[in-house]
């Protein structure tokens, strides 16, 4: 599984996510990076559903066989917009077109045994259209916004959303170009997973939507309307729903092949992959499941990698407890958060002495040279302070500076006197007994990965 996550993303990027304003702390663009190395970027806050990992690949399979076919000449309208099908543009709009058909066709089965539309991206504003409409909603066939059921669905949708994770197979680029020598082989495996068993769930589906797709871009105007109830066949709906009712029945004839393409039960990965499996996913944490991996034996430069989440964690939770105790009243003092600091358990020792455990991590290979080194480097010396009082202060300055290269006011201000006030919205106050030395804050895409785990395990997250 290591592979199915670190080379799908890149380093962290504040500027793009309301984390910015729920990570005072900044630790977000650390611990991600570390999570991203042991799932070598194929799971991500966004990208762990197998029903959207297959719906996205069989709908490239389809727009890569289209552009192929020799025999499919657009409409008129169509070549008029897109010169050509290896038109990035045009792709855009077949995916666009086909993620749209696939949100209707469930809502016109959504009453078909196991059918399940929760964690079917668009699917609120779909149901809202079809309503609006009676259940005849048009689909426009174009890549442009006036065809999109989601703001900004390029990005946002199954194909915005989990391009990155396919890219980093391997079954196109980042201008969805499918046939680079070496890329064939990975389509040569999807072609035998998709319709070599023309009777199941997806050969039959191909089956019916790929003559579909194929009369649509032959007969439709660029930006005309398609009525769904009188112009798309009932038995395509009915496939599209039966094909991919729930991550489960995805699940139970995707797992082998995603684990062939992403070798889930390798590396790090694997062994928390193992973990899951056997556990179920539904009783242990996150921390335990990392925790049982680690008994594993498996090769140890892959084993450092849940190592390094295993020291590092306790120090950036740390962080974010005493940044919280210091945030949980609109005004107070250094003293007071001092001594709430003690009632967990921790004093003025606790922080240098995690801190001495991470000597060298600002230069491992998961976040060398980049904001969250200096993010780590920053807090280790805010640690090394020569007293609690001097930790907190620098924890608050520190805090600043985050919030500066947002663009963000500080939440927080100490005055020379020891007085903390808060500009801000105040945090809720753990009690102790939530938040014992050692305990887990952040997470590394765990929680993710085990609703991927389960799916593929054919059962629910």
């Amino acid at each position: 599984m290591a592979l199915f996550f670190d080379r799908y993303l890149t380093e962290y990027d504040e500027s793009l996510s309301s984390d910015s304003y729920i990570d005072p702390v900044g630790t977000l663009i650390i611990w991600s990076a570390f999570g991203r190395q042991v799932f070598n970027n194929r799971v991500n806050s966004i990208s762990n559903d197998v029903r959207n990992y297959t719906l996205n690949l069989f709908h490239h399979f389809l727009i890569r066989k289209l552009v192929d076919d020799d025999t499919v000449v657009l409409s008129a309208s169509l070549r008029q917009r897109y010169p050509s099908k290896e038109m990035l543009q045009f792709k855009q709009a077949c995916l666009i077109f086909l993620e749209n058909l696939f949100v209707y066709s469930v809502l016109q089965n959504e009453k078909m045994q196991d059918v399940e539309s929760a964690g079917i991206l668009g699917i609120s504003k779909a149901r809202r259209s079809w309503e609006k409409t009676e259940g005849d909603p048009a689909i426009i066939f174009t890549h442009e916004p006036a065809g999109q059921i989601l703001v900004r669905q390029l990005g946002l949708g199954v194909s915005g959303r989990y391009k990155t994770p396919l890219m980093e197979i391997g079954f196109f680029d980042t201008n969805y170009q499918y046939n680079k020598p070496a890329l064939l082989q990975h389509w040569a495996e999807a072609k035998a997973f998709i319709i070599d068993d023309k009777n199941s769930l997806l050969g039959k589906l191909e089956g019916h939507v790929y003559p579909f797709l194929k009369e649509c871009v032959t007969s439709l105007r660029h930006g005309g309307k398609l009525q769904f109830k009188e112009k798309v066949p009932e038995k395509l709906t009915k496939a599209y729903a039966r094909a991919f009712a729930s991550p489960r029945t995805v699940g139970s004839y995707a797992r082998e092949f995603w684990l062939q393409q992403t070798r889930l039960d390798s590396g790090a990965a694997g062994e928390l992959y193992k973990v899951l499996s056997k556990d179920g996913g539904h009783r242990a944490s996150s921390q335990e499941v990392l925790e049982l991996a680690l008994k594993q034996d498996f090769p140890q430069e892959e084993k450092a990698k849940l190592e390094q989440i295993a020291r590092i964690e306790p120090f950036l939770s740390d962080c974010t407890l005493l940044f919280t105790l210091m945030a949980a009243d609109r005004t107070h003092s250094i003293g007071a958060v001092a001594e709430r600091w003690e009632q967990f358990d921790r004093n003025a020792d606790r922080l240098p002495s995690l801190a001495q455990q991470l000597t060298g991590y600002a230069n491992l290979r998961a976040i060398k040279g980049s904001e969250a080194a200096r993010r780590l480097v920053h807090l280790q010396q805010v640690a090394n302070a020569n007293d609690i009082e001097q930790q907190i202060r620098g924890l608050a300055n520190y805090h600043g500076r985050v919030m500066q290269s947002r663009g963000q006011p500080a939440w927080l201000s100490i005055a020379h006197d020891g007085k903390i006030k808060m500009n801000a919205r105040t945090m809720p106050r753990p009690k102790p007994t939530d938040w014992p030395p050692g305990a887990w804050y952040n997470n590394y895409y765990l929680p993710q990965f085990k609703s991927l785990v389960m799916g593929l395990q054919g059962g629910g997250a």
